[in-house]
């Protein structure tokens, strides 16, 4: 009787056993599920915006530099001593104005001389005009031979000659004359003398660098993507160093042919009005060029995640996001223009791109 109430406790056991494996049997998968789901990252909410298209006022800032509107060099034409210096060293001349005197007296001695000779080629000229006409009278008559009214024309297209050489002697003498005295070109400034007072100079003699200021010249790079927008007569602002806070326009007048193969940029002249001489050559200046307006792409600055130079932005695609390197422009107020990388109606992600990695689940919703 013993051995068979153990037989059946025996029996009981291994049926319990069995069962209780069957029933973890039956629950495992259902665990691996609940496992599965704890590792599976969760979707981050985020907020999107579309890329789009907005009116931008272009304006490119660059350096320049300011130089003279003109420069000269003033020789002397002729030779002598200084008997004048009316012009020095940092002073402002109109143009016409004396700067420097030759000693005249030789060359209105020759003025003089060659005046005196074209007195005397007229003179004879007169006469011979005279004799011209009266051998006309006589040959009409038949008083004269021909031979001898030609030795009377001939007589006269002499005189005449004479008296064309002698007036260009006496226009020659006055112009070397009139080369004593020096005058300026133009309004400008001295930049330089370098004659003094009783020197004796020569035909060549450097005597004054004379530099125009008024409007003064900026020159300056466009970058090249501003290019096809340069044109003649466009407004740039600048300002510089020396006095803060203040502000000079100038207008674009001229445009180089083709740009700088090592910078890539395209040098402009403009000319900017220097009434007060405040504008010095030499100058840097601090450029914005307004370049008009013009239409662009924009997504919020939000959106920009930028990192070790690189700009990037993260689309959402399905779900997802995916990292895009873009290129980026101007920035206005909270907007910032993406030139590369983008296109309109993209949707990119404007909040917790921090948190973001290409691949990324995302709840997309559209910012408010």
């Amino acid at each position: 009787m013993r051995l068979k109430r153990s037989h059946l406790h025996l029996v009981a056991l291994i049926a319990l056993i069995s069962g209780g494996l069957s029933l973890a049997g039956c629950h495992s998968p259902a665990a691996a599920d609940v496992e599965k789901d704890k590792l599976a990252p969760r979707a981050i909410t985020i907020s999107v915006a579309a890329a789009h298209q907005q009116n931008l006022d272009r304006t490119a800032e660059v350096q320049g530099a300011l130089f003279p509107r003109e420069r000269a060099v003033l020789s002397s034409e002729v030779e002598g001593p200084v008997m004048m210096v009316a012009a020095d060293f940092g002073d402002t001349v109109n143009a016409g104005q004396v700067m420097l005197k030759i000693n005249p007296r030789e060359y209105q001695l020759k003025v003089e001389t060659a005046q005196a000779a074209l007195d005397q080629a007229q003179a004879r000229l007169t006469n011979s005009t005279g004799r011209y006409d009266r051998a006309q009278r006589l040959k009409a008559e038949g008083t004269i031979s021909n031979e001898q009214f030609d030795q009377v024309a001939s007589t006269l297209r002499i005189d005449q000659a004479d008296v064309e050489s002698a007036e260009k002697a006496v226009s020659l003498a006055r112009k070397k004359l009139g080369d004593t005295e020096i005058k300026a070109p133009y309004n400008g400034s001295v930049q330089k003398r370098m004659v003094s007072l009783g020197e004796y100079v020569v035909a060549g003699k450097q005597l004054y660098e004379l530099i125009a200021t008024d409007p003064i010249k900026l020159r300056c790079p466009m970058p090249e993507r501003f290019v096809p927008m340069a044109k003649v007569g466009m407004t740039v602002n600048l300002t510089i160093d020396a006095k803060p806070g203040m502000t000079y326009t100038g207008t674009i007048t001229r445009i180089a042919p083709a740009l700088d193969e090592g910078s890539r940029t395209l040098l402009i002249e403009a000319e900017v009005a220097n009434p007060e001489h405040v504008l010095k050559p030499g100058f840097f200046a601090h450029v914005t060029m307004n370049l008009g307006r013009d239409s662009a792409l924009f997504v919020p600055t939000s959106a920009v995640l930028r990192y070790a130079g690189v700009a990037r932005v993260f689309i959402v695609d399905h779900g997802v996001v995916r990292a895009h390197e873009v290129t980026t422009g101007a920035v206005v107020a909270d907007q910032t223009e993406i030139t590369g990388g983008l296109k309109e109606g993209d949707h990119v992600a404007v909040s917790d791109i921090d948190r973001l990695a290409d691949g990324t689940p995302v709840l997309a919703k559209e910012q408010s």
